[in-house]
C-alpha cells in the first residue's frame, strides 16, 4: 500500500510510458479482458456510433479509437505517454482511418469546449491521481446533450481474478480508504465507489447505465470462470444536462 504524495499524474505518465513495449501488440480489440468483458459493455452502452464525434480520452496504443473509426465515427484520440501516442501514430501511417491523435494530459485536457458528441474513458481513472481532473475535462468537451461512457476497475472487487481458481472467492481487507498500490506498470488507485460517482454527478452529469461485464457461458467454460461470478470491471453510461 502507498501513501506518497509526490506521485502525481507526471509520474503515471512516465510509468506507462515504460509500459509501450507490452502495449504494441495489444490486438485489434485489446487483451483477453477487453475483448470479452470490456469492449462489448462498451459498445452496448455507446450504440451506434456512425457519424458521431468521439473523444477516446487515454486512449493507449489506440486499439479502441480504431475501433470506433472502423464503425464510422470520427475519432479524436488522447494519450499523455509519449511512446504510446507514438504507436498510435505509427498505426494510423499504416492503417489510415482519419483518426487525429493529441499527447496531452487527461487532467490538463486544451481541446476546445463542447467539441464532442461523445466522451469515452477507458480504464484510465483508477490509473492516475487526479481522476476529478480527468472527468471536470471531459464533461467540459462533451456538447451539452452528449454522453460520457467511462470504465473503471470494479472498485468492490480488486482482487486479481488470478487468484480466483484456488479460493473461489474475493477477499477485500480495505474497500472505505483511498490509497495506491503497485500493480503491473504503475500504481493503482483504491476509491470507494462514491467517490467516483460524487464527482461525476458534481460535475453535470446524470447516471443513464451502470454495467457490471459479466462473462459469456461458453467463455466462462474455457477456463477461469470468476467474471461469471464476481464483476471485475464497472461500466458507465452518463448524459450531460444542458
Amino acid at each position: 500500500m502507498s501513501t506518497d504524495s509526490t506521485y502525481d499524474n507526471r509520474s503515471a505518465i512516465v510509468a506507462w510510458n515504460a509500459a509501450a513495449d507490452h502495449l504494441d501488440d495489444f490486438g485489434d480489440e485489446g487483451d483477453w479482458s477487453h475483448r470479452h468483458l470490456l469492449n462489448p459493455a462498451l459498445f452496448a452502452l455507446l450504440g451506434e456510433v456512425a457519424g458521431r464525434r468521439i473523444l477516446d480520452l487515454g486512449c493507449g496504443e489506440g486499439y479502441l479509437s480504431r475501433m470506433l473509426a472502423r464503425r464510422g465515427a470520427f475519432v479524436t484520440g488522447v494519450e499523455p505517454a509519449e511512446r504510446l501516442y507514438a504507436l498510435c501514430l505509427e498505426r494510423e501511417v499504416r492503417e489510415p482511418l482519419g483518426i487525429t491523435y493529441h499527447q496531452q494530459d487527461a487532467s490538463a485536457l486544451t481541446l476546445p469546449a463542447e467539441a464532442f458528441d461523445t466522451v469515452v474513458m477507458n480504464m484510465i481513472l483508477q490509473d492516475i491521481p487526479d481522476y476529478q481532473g480527468a472527468i471536470r475535462r471531459a464533461t467540459a468537451v462533451v456538447r451539452s446533450g452528449g454522453d460520457v461512457v467511462m470504465s473503471i476497475l470494479h472498485p468492490c472487487f480488486e482482487e486479481s481474478a488470478s487468484r480466483w481458481p484456488d479460493r473461489n472467492v474475493v477477499e477485500i481487507r480495505e474497500y472505505l480508504a483511498e490509497f495506491a498500490r503497485p500493480q503491473s506498470f504503475a500504481l493503482l488507485y483504491h476509491r470507494p465507489l462514491s467517490a467516483y460517482v460524487n464527482t461525476l454527478l458534481d460535475e453535470g452529469l446524470a447516471l443513464q447505465r451502470m454495467v457490471e461485464p459479466c462473462l459469456a457461458p461458453e467463455i466462462a467454460a474455457q477456463g477461469n470462470d470468476r467474471d461469471a461470478h464476481v464483476p471485475s470491471f464497472l461500466v458507465f453510461h452518463l448524459h450531460k444536462l444542458a
